[in-house]
């Protein structure tokens, strides 16, 4: 039996994507994502290794502090990915999963933002990422547009920018574990 990765199975996000004269649905389960997350699961299961070896300044919300988990398998390219620096070229694969803890000031974490990279075709215009904002304990949040999860807009403006890097920003290397 083939094993799949997190979140890359049908489920609650099909997007049609052209492919010629017909469109197929490209997927991304929503419910997977947020079962491997859930109770803060991914602080100690081993497909997931924690990125950041301590808490580093958000560029993309100043005053906020990040830490970091990456599924296991995509560590090793995700550490390629500098924050200052573009032009690494990094691909991770389908399945990988990042886990941003938001932290207050006191230490606690005030939500989790999560990027799952999708299946080829499922957000083309974005590298194939979705997106999802939860509360600590993997509920999804909601706006005025409704849940919090799948291709986020306004996700776009800051990580359309990244896309010689995977459309990802990484971890400071002066604050990731391997380094």
């Amino acid at each position: 039996m083939e094993q799949v990765p997190v979140g890359i199975e049908p489920g609650a996000h099909a997007y049609p994507v052209d492919s010629g004269s017909t469109s197929v649905p490209i997927t991304l389960d929503d419910t997977a994502v947020l079962s491997s997350i859930a109770g803060a699961a991914f602080e100690t299961s081993a497909q997931y290794s924690k990125a950041t070896r301590a808490p580093y300044a958000s560029t993309a919300a100043v005053g906020d502090d990040i830490s970091e988990w990456v599924t296991a398998a995509a560590l090793a390219t995700y550490d390629s990915i500098s924050p200052t620096v573009t032009g690494s070229h990094a691909s991770l694969p389908a399945g990988t999963t990042i886990v941003r803890q938001v932290l207050e000031p006191d230490g606690g974490v005030a939500k989790l933002t999560l990027m799952v990279k999708g299946p080829p075709g499922y957000n083309p215009d974005l590298g194939d990422w979705w997106f999802g904002e939860t509360d600590p304990s993997g509920t999804p949040l909601t706006s005025d547009a409704g849940v919090l999860m799948g291709r986020l807009s306004q996700c776009y403006s800051c990580h359309l920018t990244r896309n010689d890097d995977g459309y990802l920003f990484g971890v400071p290397s002066s604050d990731r574990v391997t380094d």
